[in-house]
């Protein structure tokens, strides 16, 4: 038995002795649960995650792909189409931007990242097989929405969608280093699209180029779920 039986025969235990257990608890500490519960349903996102734990893992993505659930409105069904039209196509080339020393002493001082590889310009000269200083590879990595442009209000990535959630990364790597002022620019392509209760989770592929390079800088699967 895999791990996800295995929770799903507790969860159906407990589901089953619930009452019994409801009835140990003391009453106030029994009303509390009840009315997080409650509240965590009327909640849009958590009553989105609570959807999943009830249909198990991966049976939502396997069961949407065959099955359009009836309250899905029409921008919804006009996204997938289009992305399911532009699989695996590059869809958008960012615009350049430069990584320079400030910026990285600015991420180092966020994330209390100070390594001289990275802010001690003098060391880097003389000790770094680059021959100066690089950027933090989670410095690239925070900047991919602002290089394919999905901080831009004005041009949303996703049109018609209320909401878009970072649900994490599948994937990154980093196959060069960004020396201090590299211009960098990112592309994209859907790699993965797939039908959930609350709309659409959608797999991108992100690649960072660096001007005059030719390796990227980054090369990313992000996974997002978009709200209709």
């Amino acid at each position: 038995m895999n791990v996800i039986d295995l929770l799903k025969e507790k969860s159906d235990r407990l589901a089953k002795n619930r009452a019994e257990l409801m009835e140990l608890v003391n009453p106030q500490v029994r009303g509390y649960f009840n009315d997080a519960i409650n509240n965590a349903r009327n909640n849009q996102w958590l009553g989105w995650v609570l959807d999943q734990t009830k249909l198990g893992a991966g049976s939502e993505t396997q069961q949407g792909a065959h099955a359009w659930p009836e309250k899905m409105g029409s921008d919804a069904q006009e996204m997938l189409q289009q992305l399911s039209a532009q699989m695996n196509q590059v869809t958008l080339v960012g615009e350049w931007l430069t990584v320079d020393q400030e910026r990285i002493n600015r991420f180092a001082e966020v994330t209390d990242d100070h390594q001289w590889i990275h802010t001690d310009v003098e060391r880097a000269k003389e000790h770094s097989p680059f021959g100066g200083t690089i950027a933090h590879g989670f410095l690239t990595l925070a900047l991919l929405p602002k290089l394919i442009g999905a901080v831009n209000p004005d041009t949303p990535p996703y049109p018609g969608a209320k909401m878009v959630v970072n649900l994490g990364l599948n994937q990154v790597r980093y196959p060069y280093p960004v020396k201090t002022g590299s211009r960098l620019r990112a592309s994209k392509k859907v790699i993965h699209v797939a039908l959930v209760r609350r709309g659409l989770e959608v797999t991108e592929e992100i690649t960072v180029e660096i001007q005059g390079c030719r390796r990227p800088a980054c090369v990313a699967q992000t996974l997002m779920l978009l709200v209709f």
